[in-house]
């Protein structure tokens, strides 16, 4: 289930932008997420690449995916990336894995391999975001 739905965005005090965090992980996710709150990114969780498929279908708001590869559902972060991309062609991505499997994630945006420190995921993404400031 979603941690923000489209109703909180409204409620949402502004953000320096919005990331749709796609991680099964619930710790990962969680850590993840406060960390990038913590620098003034508002941030919307989805537990799988489904969800946040549907998110963004209903028509959520995101400048930025941090997708990990491997999830349950129906499809995997890369298969996310790639409808996202056809789709909403503006929204840049992140994707994350300690096992990308066969396909190239850096393909399809910035790979970030796990393990990785929290820090480093916050500063790749302002940079991709273009944001001045952050960790």
């Amino acid at each position: 289930m979603l941690q923000m739905t489209l109703d909180d965005q409204s409620d949402q005090a502004p953000g320096l932008a919005y990331i749709l965090l796609a991680e099964d992980e619930v710790l990962i996710r969680a850590l993840l997420a406060e960390e990038l709150r913590s620098h003034g990114l508002v941030v919307i969780e989805a537990a799988d690449a489904d969800e946040a498929w549907e998110y963004l279908q209903a028509g959520g708001r995101a400048e930025l995916i941090f997708s990990d590869v491997i999830m349950p559902g129906s499809m995997s972060g890369m298969d996310l990336i790639r409808r996202v991309k056809g789709a909403f062609p503006d929204i840049k991505a992140v994707i994350t894995s300690g096992n990308p499997g066969k396909g190239n994630p850096s393909e399809l945006g910035a790979y970030l391999p796990k393990p990785y420190r929290l820090a480093d995921a916050a500063r790749l993404a302002f940079k991709i975001l273009g944001l001045p400031g952050g960790p």
